[in-house]
């Protein structure tokens, strides 16, 4: 597995986890009912302050986990962590594609506005947007790994 491999996987296990950490923090304040009153916008986005905070050492953690297991279960004792220029051209194609995914998906979110959803709504809409493009991001990077594009 190349380190290219390595940094999409830990990417998409990473994004998973904070998604899974997001939901459930947000479903117990929707549960709570703090989305409900003229305050729901405040509370979401202090929620979204708390998810920046909370991903960062996550990343750190399923980093230096995802690394440590390949290299125990490989065996490899020097890890090649170069990139050429293969690695590049596949991180700019997942990234062009990621923003097909993100643009469309942002019309969607003012589409949505237009027809008259909420402004709570949306700003959940767009983070759904921003994380599911970085989803597909790494999971398009896997899958050109694999085909060996």
């Amino acid at each position: 597995m190349s380190f290219g491999e390595r940094e999409a996987l830990t990417g998409l296990l990473t994004t998973l986890i904070v998604i899974a950490l997001f939901l459930w923090r947000l479903s117990g304040q929707h549960d709570a009912g703090l989305f409900d009153g003229p305050q729901a916008l405040q509370a979401w986005a202090r929620s979204v302050l708390v998810l920046v905070a909370v991903s960062i050492p996550v990343a750190i953690a399923v980093t230096v986990a995802v690394h440590a297991g390949y290299a125990a279960l490989s065996g490899e004792k020097d890890l090649d962590d170069r990139r050429d220029e293969r690695d590049a051209q596949i991180e700019r194609r997942a990234l062009a594609w990621a923003w097909y995914v993100l643009s469309f998906a942002l019309l969607g979110v003012i589409v949505d506005l237009a027809l008259g959803a909420s402004a709570l709504r949306a700003m959940t809409l767009v983070l759904a947007a921003t994380a599911a493009a970085e989803v597909f991001k790494d999971i398009f990077k896997l899958a050109l790994y694999r085909r060996g594009a």
